[in-house]
């Protein structure tokens, strides 16, 4: 097999793997065999590894020594601090380039909104790849790669809520694209405190949404939600 040949077919095993997770086909904790997996692509064991090793860098599954690799399970409470994280390190971001947002962000950002805007249920395992894209590039433009690597680590937070915690798609397809849309026309006014208090509003009702989903209340809580802007 060619060089190429060989990392198409693992991005291929990461592709496909990725949607049973997202679309629920493999469920949280559920065991993944690479022999399996090796006899389903006809494959070795070796691109199937990296794979799955890919999947572990992006949290959606997790390794065990002497047990395997497993799907990943996670918690409002996980979620919780994933989105906290998140925000702050764009709401970072923004201020660092002190609202001033460049012309090539805001077109990288307007292009992934126009694929989100006319997303169905059946491509529903693709809206959080666009939600990622879409909110990377406002760490991207500060150039700064350590930056980005964190931010960048905490995505699978994003990919496996959308799994576990979320119970109606069609609530969440339909009400992306207007909400991206906010933070993308608050970013054009280079206003730096309208762009943070947009995203602190946008995380906040993300996390807000999944504790009434969940059936908790804020008074079960142990933190204040309030932790961006008052």
């Amino acid at each position: 097999m060619t060089e190429l040949g060989y990392r198409t077919l693992r991005e291929k095993i990461v592709d496909v793997i990725r949607r049973r997770v997202v679309n629920r086909e493999l469920q949280p904790g559920q065991k993944i065999v690479e022999q399996e997996l090796a006899k389903e692509f006809q494959t070795s064991r070796a691109p199937v590894r990296e794979a799955l090793r890919e999947l572990e860098n992006e949290g959606l599954i997790e390794y065990v020594r002497n047990v395997g690799c497993s799907v990943k399970e996670i918690t409002v409470e996980e979620s919780f601090e994933i989105y906290l994280l998140r925000v702050d390190y764009e709401i970072m971001a923004v201020r660092l380039m002190n609202g001033e947002i460049p012309k090539e962000t805001i077109d990288e950002m307007e292009k992934v909104l126009e694929q989100m805007k006319n997303l169905t249920v059946d491509k529903y395992d693709q809206l959080f790849t666009y939600d990622n894209q879409f909110h990377s590039y406002l760490v991207k433009m500060t150039k700064m790669q350590s930056l980005y690597k964190v931010w960048k680590s905490l995505n699978y937070g994003n990919i496996v809520t959308s799994h576990n915690l979320v119970s109606d798609k069609e609530a969440v397809i339909a009400r992306q694209y207007p909400i991206h849309k906010e933070i993308l026309e608050v970013c054009k006014n280079c206003k730096k405190e309208e762009i943070c208090r947009k995203l602190s509003e946008h995380y906040m009702r993300t996390i807000r949404r999944l504790l009434r989903e969940q059936g908790i209340t804020e008074e079960e809580r142990k933190y204040s939600l309030d932790f961006m802007f008052p």
